[in-house]
């Protein structure tokens, strides 16, 4: 594993000591701002914190309904079946749904509405996603069972899956979503405001949708994008700043916004981003200084809220079902503006129940069988073998039981490799979980690496070249650019470089590198810089592996002791 080019890396970084050891009695219980990577604070989907439930009891927040209430799921990345190596993340889908029949039974009577919203990014991220060519076959039904009023698109919805036209299959999940129905079972709710097909130019979904609940509140809803670049050559994504300049933007907001109770954006980027900023200022100059606008943000997996001005705020809710987000709002007596109320209410079925005042909380049967249904579909709980360690996502690459270690001094050049002249190199978004010690499912592959890249080779790159190529990879003065930890998939404060290798490239040697398509444009873009060669032509190696099948081969190789399934 290369270490030099990263001390500089490594001196910018946090440390809590040994590999595992994070705990929140020395550190803290964070404030649920960010994603843990073992800076002060112990909440994350990934807690690096294994001492978090017992040390940091939670005291379910109470759920105040108002005038106007939302419920909204963002990030899912298919994490909807609860968490078998976290148990106070035991909520599923099917708790939520049933989370939103309890909602709805209590806003009945007094005549309120409860609407229910999915802001993106529902695949990548378990078996449930991965284990389907599209990434969202198995998935999609359970989405659709569990009754959402509005559904946004995500950048992960938007990837790449066939290498441009290489390998066989569906070009992005987008399309798999079309395809199979899922998009126009939605009846016009799944809205996709700034995303269009790139041949016809028409919409995915739909621009927006005006919809009304049970007691005739009515919300003018749009789903932004942020403006993402690296999506699959199905689709076109229109940078918002042009959308909200267009006719049908401008027609929409002044044919509607008089005849609706509120308008919400659901906005597929972090709840600080400047674009979130400029889709409220346009909003707010076109329908009036009084009318609520709501904004639901997401994208970086955190918890976060503003508010705008007297009349409008934005909301974010976590990510990965570690979060189930609540607002309401209504008007202030004095008519100077709205009361706003939020909940994060934590992914654990004991927390939900209390966050409704109730003893129990049992899951939605129909949700409930449909996650059932996909689980056996997709095969996620088959067995493939046994993991002796535990190994640590956030774990420097020096600390013991270092993922990145593990996956790349033995799993890669294991399963991958043929000769000790190749050598990998991949960006550190790759791997998103932690391993657990025990018997290795095809869902723990998926969870640990949910993308399935496939890999590429370029030949005969001397050593001296890769010294240079990895180190430029990780100059933190390139992180805003090609080898930014955030260009797609990594998280902030990461206390691992931007991207790893799996050896020392030797001064005097040359290599076969091989590295996965998500990694495609920053290696060679750099390498065209290095060598002043403008034309590289990787190919496909082993198009039967990837990313994540390496790990099944490696785990298919390390049986279980009889002692593992008692």
């Amino acid at each position: 594993m290369v270490l030099l080019p990263w001390l500089l890396w490594m001196s910018l970084v946090p440390s809590r000591g040994t590999g595992g050891t994070g705990s929140c009695k020395e550190i803290g219980c964070g404030g649920h701002d960010e994603t843990c990577w073992c800076v002060a604070s112990c909440w994350s989907f990934n807690d690096c914190c294994e001492d978090f439930a017992s040390v940091c009891p939670e005291k379910p927040p109470s759920v105040q309904l108002a005038e106007v209430n939302f419920l909204v799921t963002t990030d899912l990345h298919s994490w909807i079946e609860g968490r078998k190596h976290q148990p106070h993340l035991d909520a599923s889908l099917a708790h939520v749904a049933s989370v939103l029949e309890h909602l709805r039974h209590s806003a009945r009577s007094a005549m309120r509405d409860v609407f229910f919203f999915d802001n993106g990014d529902i695949n990548d991220g378990t078996g449930l996603s991965a284990s389907a060519e599209d990434h969202v076959e198995y998935l999609a039904p359970v989405l659709r069972s569990a009754k959402y009023d509005a559904l946004n698109v995500g950048n992960h919805e938007l990837y790449q899956r066939n290498g441009y036209g290489m390998l066989p299959g569906a070009a992005c999940p987008i399309v798999g979503l079309k395809e199979s129905g899922y998009i126009d079972s939605w009846n016009g709710r799944y809205l996709t405001s700034n995303v269009v097909w790139a041949k016809s130019q028409q919409p995915v979904g739909e621009r927006y949708a005006v919809i009304e609940g049970e007691f005739g509140t009515k919300l003018l809803v749009f789903g932004f994008l942020y403006n993402m670049r690296d999506h699959c050559d199905a689709v076109q994504v229109l940078d918002v700043q042009d959308v909200v300049n267009s006719t049908w933007f401008q027609d929409a907001v002044d044919g509607y916004a008089a005849h609706v109770d509120a308008v919400v954006v659901l906005a597929h980027m972090d709840y600080r981003d400047d674009l979130v900023d400029l889709l409220w200022r346009t909003l707010r100059s076109r329908v009036g200084e009084t009318k609520p606008i709501q904004v639901f943000a997401g994208h970086s997996h955190i918890r976060g809220y503003r508010q705008l001005d007297n009349f409008s705020s934005v909301y974010e809710a976590g990510c990965k079902l570690d979060t189930v987000g609540f607002l309401s709002f209504q008007h202030r007596s004095d008519g100077c503006g709205l009361d706003f109320d939020h909940a994060n209410i934590t992914g654990n079925v004991h927390d939900m129940a209390g966050a409704l005042h109730l003893d129990l909380l049992r899951p939605n049967l129909t949700v409930n069988r449909a996650l059932e249904a996909a689980k056996v579909a997709a095969g996620t709980d088959r067995v493939l073998g046994c993991s002796p360690e535990h190994y640590y996502l956030s774990n420097a690459l020096q600390e013991k039981n270092s993922l990145w270690s593990f996956y790349m001094e033995k799993v890669v050049p294991g399963t991958l490799f043929d000769s000790e002249d190749q050598l990998a190199i991949l960006g550190t978004g790759a791997l998103s979980y932690d391993i657990f010690p025990g018997t290795f499912t095809v869902d723990d592959v998926y969870m640990t690496s949910p993308y399935g890249n496939f890999w590429l080779i370029l030949q005969k790159i001397s050593g001296e070249i890769l010294q240079q190529l990895i180190s430029k990879l990780n100059d933190p003065a390139d992180f805003a650019g090609l080898a930014s930890p955030l260009r797609g998939r990594g998280e902030s404060g990461f206390r691992v470089p931007s991207y790893v290798s799996s050896s020392v490239p030797k001064p005097g040697k040359t290599y076969d590198l091989i590295f996965c398509d998500f990694d495609l444009e920053p290696i060679v873009q750099h390498l065209k810089d290095l060598v002043k060669q403008q034309h590289f032509d990787p190919q496909l190696f082993k198009p039967a592996m990837n990313t994540s099948s390496v790990l099944e081969a490696w785990f298919q190789k390390q049986p279980c002791g009889e002692e593992t399934y008692i």
